[in-house]
């Protein structure tokens, strides 16, 4: 898997906003959208999904970890693009209130998904960084929610964009994998070996999509005065900072070696 790919030549360089709408596709994920959503915008999210379920079973189906990168830097282009179409659709056609619950929704589901079943198809470590995963991402849901209550100033838009292209990046690669590993626990399709350790490292993208939306509320929201006291850390923030600090650890010990 190709980790310097950038915004441009994965084809959303253009995105009108950061992070706005980017988790929207989500929606179309919920058991209960297609009860909640029109007929029309069920059929479009469908169709949609049917589409990217072809690029993920392809994926999900290689061999060795030469052959799945082969399929990343083909696929994963269109899997942007497709997942960008049904963000934006739901953004324009699909009331905000319903998105945020079904975005919600979506994420319990696979939580309970993984939870439930991700053991048995993939063993102890793939289940558990997949629920690691499925949570960080609903931590970034909560970030996104306040940064799309706030427009950039001007004077902070060029360091908003920077925001936008590296978060979406990272959250889309994470996003990725993440949705091989439910097409493989839908299916019953079994993952080689080397495929799921790229699959793992792909979804370590999402603690870095995390420091990237943090970075884009400071953006939007910047703090008014320094704070120079000790501030109290949250549990699900210190598990994040702890995990970032693990991943760091790794990389410098490989640098040195």
């Amino acid at each position: 898997m190709n980790p310097a790919m950038t915004a441009e030549n994965v084809g959303f360089g253009i995105l009108r906003d950061p992070e706005e709408g980017i988790l929207s596709f989500l929606a179309s994920r919920s058991k209960r959208s297609a009860r909640a959503l029109s007929p029309s915008a069920a059929d479009v999210f469908r169709g949609c999904s049917d589409a990217v379920r072809q690029l993920l079973c392809a994926a999900v189906e290689a061999r060795n970890e030469e052959e799945f990168d082969h399929l990343f830097e083909s696929e994963f282009p269109k899997y942007v693009g497709l997942v960008l179409a049904m963000s934006n659709f739901a953004s324009a056609v699909v009331p905000k209130p319903l998105i945020e619950r079904l975005t919600r929704e979506s994420i319990c589901e696979m939580e309970a998904d993984f939870r439930d079943k991700g053991m048995a198809v993939f063993g102890t470590v793939i289940r558990d960084q997949a629920l690691f995963t499925v949570w960080t991402l609903r931590k970034i849901n909560e970030l996104v929610t306040r940064i799309n209550a706030v427009k950039p100033s001007e004077a902070k838009r060029k360091d908003d964009v920077e925001c936008c292209a590296n978060f979406n990046l990272n959250t889309l690669r994470a996003q990725f994998c993440l949705d091989c590993l439910i097409t493989a626990l839908d299916s019953g399709q079994a993952v080689y070996p080397e495929v799921l350790e790229s699959l793992m490292d792909g979804l370590r993208a999402m603690v870095n999509a995390y420091a990237w939306a943090r970075r884009g509320l400071e953006a939007r929201i910047p703090t008014q005065e320094p704070n120079l006291s000790v501030t109290e850390v949250d549990e699900d923030d210190r598990q994040l900072m702890d995990a970032s600090l693990a991943e760091a650890s790794e990389f410098l010990s490989a640098e040195e070696a």
